[in-house]
Protein backbone atom coordinates (compact mmCIF):
# COMPACT_ATOMS: atom_id res chain seq x y z
CA UNK A 1 0.00 0.00 0.00
CA UNK A 2 3.20 2.23 0.96
CA UNK A 3 4.93 1.52 -2.45
CA UNK A 4 1.29 2.15 -4.02
CA UNK A 5 1.26 5.57 -2.88
CA UNK A 6 4.58 6.41 -3.72
CA UNK A 7 4.41 5.49 -6.65
CA UNK A 8 1.46 7.81 -7.26
CA UNK A 9 3.33 10.98 -5.66
CA UNK A 10 6.03 10.33 -8.31
CA UNK A 11 3.64 10.03 -11.24
CA UNK A 12 2.22 13.28 -9.96
CA UNK A 13 5.23 15.29 -9.62
CA UNK A 14 6.52 14.52 -12.73
CA UNK A 15 3.47 15.39 -14.28
CA UNK A 16 3.46 18.53 -12.79
CA UNK A 17 7.32 18.91 -13.27
CA UNK A 18 6.32 18.62 -17.59
CA UNK A 19 3.75 20.71 -17.63
CA UNK A 20 6.15 24.00 -15.97
CA UNK A 21 8.93 23.47 -18.26
CA UNK A 22 9.12 24.35 -21.82
CA UNK A 23 8.38 20.80 -22.85
CA UNK A 24 4.88 21.58 -21.40
CA UNK A 25 4.53 24.97 -21.73
CA UNK A 26 1.65 26.72 -24.12
CA UNK A 27 1.48 29.69 -24.92
CA UNK A 28 -2.01 31.68 -24.00
CA UNK A 29 -4.26 33.98 -26.67
CA UNK A 30 -6.12 37.18 -25.79
CA UNK A 31 -8.18 38.05 -28.00
CA UNK A 32 -8.88 41.76 -28.55
CA UNK A 33 -12.13 43.05 -27.73
CA UNK A 34 -12.08 46.86 -28.10
CA UNK A 35 -8.99 49.49 -28.93
CA UNK A 36 -7.97 49.71 -25.79
CA UNK A 37 -6.48 47.32 -25.43
CA UNK A 38 -2.56 46.02 -26.34
CA UNK A 39 0.10 47.74 -27.64
CA UNK A 40 -2.38 49.24 -30.64
CA UNK A 41 -3.56 51.51 -27.18
CA UNK A 42 -1.96 54.26 -28.18
CA UNK A 43 -0.71 56.39 -31.50
CA UNK A 44 -1.64 55.27 -34.90
CA UNK A 45 -3.12 51.78 -34.75
CA UNK A 46 -4.75 49.13 -36.69
CA UNK A 47 -8.13 50.52 -36.17
CA UNK A 48 -7.02 53.41 -37.47
CA UNK A 49 -5.39 51.82 -40.38
CA UNK A 50 -8.33 50.09 -41.69
CA UNK A 51 -10.47 53.47 -40.96
CA UNK A 52 -7.68 55.20 -43.71
CA UNK A 53 -7.46 52.13 -45.76
CA UNK A 54 -10.76 51.90 -46.31
CA UNK A 55 -11.40 55.71 -47.36
CA UNK A 56 -8.52 54.93 -50.03
CA UNK A 57 -10.26 52.51 -51.39
CA UNK A 58 -13.50 54.25 -51.94
CA UNK A 59 -11.42 57.52 -53.49
CA UNK A 60 -10.22 55.04 -55.53
CA UNK A 61 -13.60 53.73 -56.59
CA UNK A 62 -15.03 57.35 -56.92
CA UNK A 63 -12.61 58.34 -59.50
CA UNK A 64 -13.30 55.87 -62.07
CA UNK A 65 -9.60 55.32 -62.14
CA UNK A 66 -9.79 51.58 -63.52
CA UNK A 67 -12.53 52.45 -66.44
CA UNK A 68 -10.59 55.35 -67.74
CA UNK A 69 -7.48 53.84 -67.79
CA UNK A 70 -8.85 51.03 -69.94
CA UNK A 71 -11.20 52.46 -72.37
CA UNK A 72 -7.84 54.42 -73.32
CA UNK A 73 -5.02 51.57 -72.92
CA UNK A 74 -7.50 48.32 -73.11
CA UNK A 75 -5.91 46.45 -70.05
CA UNK A 76 -6.28 47.73 -66.45
CA UNK A 77 -4.01 50.28 -64.59
CA UNK A 78 -1.20 48.82 -62.31
CA UNK A 79 -1.00 50.97 -59.09
CA UNK A 80 2.14 50.77 -56.68
CA UNK A 81 2.05 51.04 -53.39
CA UNK A 82 5.16 53.77 -51.95
CA UNK A 83 5.85 52.84 -48.60
CA UNK A 84 4.26 55.44 -46.48
CA UNK A 85 6.54 58.68 -45.19
CA UNK A 86 5.88 58.57 -41.62
CA UNK A 87 6.63 61.78 -39.42
CA UNK A 88 4.82 60.53 -36.23
CA UNK A 89 6.91 58.91 -33.11
CA UNK A 90 5.03 55.58 -34.08
CA UNK A 91 7.98 54.43 -37.09
CA UNK A 92 6.51 50.85 -36.14
CA UNK A 93 3.40 51.50 -38.19
CA UNK A 94 4.81 52.10 -41.53
CA UNK A 95 5.61 48.59 -43.05
CA UNK A 96 2.46 47.40 -41.68
CA UNK A 97 -0.20 50.26 -43.39
CA UNK A 98 1.70 49.61 -46.72
CA UNK A 99 0.97 45.72 -46.22
CA UNK A 100 -2.96 46.44 -45.29
CA UNK A 101 -3.33 48.97 -47.93
CA UNK A 102 -1.93 46.42 -50.44
CA UNK A 103 -3.74 43.71 -49.24
CA UNK A 104 -6.68 45.64 -48.93
CA UNK A 105 -6.37 46.94 -52.39
CA UNK A 106 -6.15 43.30 -53.88
CA UNK A 107 -9.26 42.14 -51.60
CA UNK A 108 -11.55 44.71 -53.08
CA UNK A 109 -10.50 44.63 -56.76
CA UNK A 110 -10.20 42.06 -59.49
CA UNK A 111 -6.85 41.82 -61.28
CA UNK A 112 -9.13 42.90 -64.52
CA UNK A 113 -9.40 46.32 -62.44
CA UNK A 114 -6.04 46.72 -61.08
CA UNK A 115 -2.79 45.26 -61.10
CA UNK A 116 -0.44 45.86 -57.69
CA UNK A 117 3.32 46.10 -57.36
CA UNK A 118 5.24 47.89 -54.52
CA UNK A 119 7.74 50.38 -54.48
CA UNK A 120 9.88 51.79 -51.18
CA UNK A 121 11.59 54.93 -52.22
CA UNK A 122 10.50 58.75 -52.05
CA UNK A 123 7.88 59.37 -54.87
CA UNK A 124 9.93 61.89 -56.54
CA UNK A 125 12.75 59.74 -57.15
CA UNK A 126 10.55 56.73 -58.05
CA UNK A 127 8.61 58.79 -60.35
CA UNK A 128 12.18 59.44 -62.41
CA UNK A 129 13.39 56.22 -61.93
CA UNK A 130 10.03 54.45 -63.24
CA UNK A 131 10.29 56.72 -66.59
CA UNK A 132 14.22 55.94 -66.93
CA UNK A 133 13.20 52.29 -66.49
CA UNK A 134 10.27 52.04 -69.10
CA UNK A 135 12.50 54.50 -71.85
CA UNK A 136 15.01 51.84 -71.55
CA UNK A 137 12.54 48.94 -72.01
CA UNK A 138 13.33 47.65 -68.57
CA UNK A 139 9.68 47.59 -67.60
CA UNK A 140 6.50 47.67 -69.17
CA UNK A 141 4.84 51.31 -70.84
CA UNK A 142 1.62 52.26 -72.50
CA UNK A 143 2.92 51.04 -76.00
CA UNK A 144 2.59 47.51 -74.47
CA UNK A 145 6.23 46.34 -74.32
CA UNK A 146 6.26 43.32 -72.06
CA UNK A 147 8.68 43.38 -70.09
CA UNK A 148 9.27 43.62 -66.16
CA UNK A 149 5.72 45.53 -64.72
CA UNK A 150 6.04 49.26 -65.00
CA UNK A 151 3.72 51.19 -62.75
CA UNK A 152 0.76 53.48 -64.14
CA UNK A 153 0.01 54.72 -60.80
CA UNK A 154 1.78 55.50 -57.46
CA UNK A 155 -0.34 55.35 -54.39
CA UNK A 156 1.34 57.38 -51.41
CA UNK A 157 -0.02 58.04 -48.02
CA UNK A 158 1.95 59.98 -45.26
CA UNK A 159 1.47 60.36 -41.49
CA UNK A 160 1.96 63.16 -39.63
CA UNK A 161 1.38 64.50 -35.86
CA UNK A 162 1.17 67.21 -33.31
CA UNK A 163 1.85 65.75 -29.92
CA UNK A 164 1.19 66.98 -26.21
CA UNK A 165 1.77 65.68 -22.55
CA UNK A 166 1.25 66.86 -19.53
CA UNK A 167 3.09 63.82 -17.86
CA UNK A 168 0.51 61.58 -17.15
CA UNK A 169 -1.41 61.81 -20.74
CA UNK A 170 -0.19 61.93 -23.95
CA UNK A 171 -2.27 64.01 -26.74
CA UNK A 172 -1.64 62.92 -30.70
CA UNK A 173 -3.78 64.32 -33.66
CA UNK A 174 -2.28 62.45 -36.54
CA UNK A 175 -3.03 63.57 -39.56
CA UNK A 176 -3.42 60.49 -42.53
CA UNK A 177 -2.92 62.24 -46.02
CA UNK A 178 -2.92 59.82 -49.17
CA UNK A 179 -2.17 60.69 -52.88
CA UNK A 180 -2.57 58.86 -56.21
CA UNK A 181 0.20 60.22 -58.94
CA UNK A 182 0.50 59.36 -63.07
CA UNK A 183 4.03 58.10 -62.96
CA UNK A 184 3.97 59.64 -66.75
CA UNK A 185 3.28 62.50 -66.78
CA UNK A 186 3.38 63.20 -62.71
CA UNK A 187 -0.10 64.85 -62.27
CA UNK A 188 -1.72 64.39 -58.90
CA UNK A 189 -4.86 62.46 -59.75
CA UNK A 190 -6.62 63.31 -56.71
CA UNK A 191 -5.66 63.61 -52.70
CA UNK A 192 -7.03 63.25 -49.61
CA UNK A 193 -6.55 63.17 -45.76
CA UNK A 194 -8.12 62.16 -42.35
CA UNK A 195 -7.17 63.25 -39.09
CA UNK A 196 -7.35 61.02 -35.99
CA UNK A 197 -7.01 61.83 -32.24
CA UNK A 198 -6.15 59.83 -29.38
CA UNK A 199 -5.51 60.34 -25.99
CA UNK A 200 -3.45 57.39 -23.96
CA UNK A 201 -2.32 57.19 -20.24
CA UNK A 202 1.52 56.46 -21.31
CA UNK A 203 3.44 56.28 -24.45
CA UNK A 204 3.51 52.52 -25.86
CA UNK A 205 6.35 50.70 -25.91
CA UNK A 206 6.78 48.35 -29.12
CA UNK A 207 9.43 45.70 -29.60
Amino acid sequence: MKIRFLLCLLVLFSFSALTTTGCGRQSTRVDIKDDEEGPESSGPYSADLVEVTDMMVEKLKKQKISENFQSRYKEPPIIAIIRPQNDTRFPEVTQIFQEDLLTAMMEKFTREQFRFSQRDSDVQTAVASEKEAKEAGERTDRTGRKTKLGADYFMKAKFSTLSMTDGKLEDDTILYTFELIDTETDELIFKGGHKIRRVSSKSAVYR
